[in-house]
């Protein structure tokens, strides 16, 4: 089991726990966690969000991510991680 700490994405600052076999977007969404998405498979890069510390497993994406950046909908957490919104 893996904790996703959320760190100020839409006003939200909380911890989560995950066992880390699905996607960050989907375990943010079971934990009422909202964020903005449209395709799910790493095309259009609306779910892109800051990675703090930790490690993920990034599924094929196709648009370039600056470092530091995942897609939520592409991304699997392998450790503990940190997370905020790209702003």
């Amino acid at each position: 089991m893996f904790r996703i700490e959320v760190d100020n994405i839409n006003s939200k600052t909380e911890s989560l726990y995950v066992y880390g076999d699905r996607s960050i977007l989907t375990e943010l969404e079971q934990h009422n966690v909202f964020i903005n998405h449209s395709c799910r498979q790493g095309y259009c890069g609306s779910c892109i969000l800051q990675l703090l510390f930790g490690d993920v497993i990034h599924q094929d994406s196709f648009i370039p991510l600056s470092k530091g950046e995942i897609l939520a909908c592409r991304a699997i957490p392998v450790t503990n991680i940190k997370i905020g919104s790209r702003d």
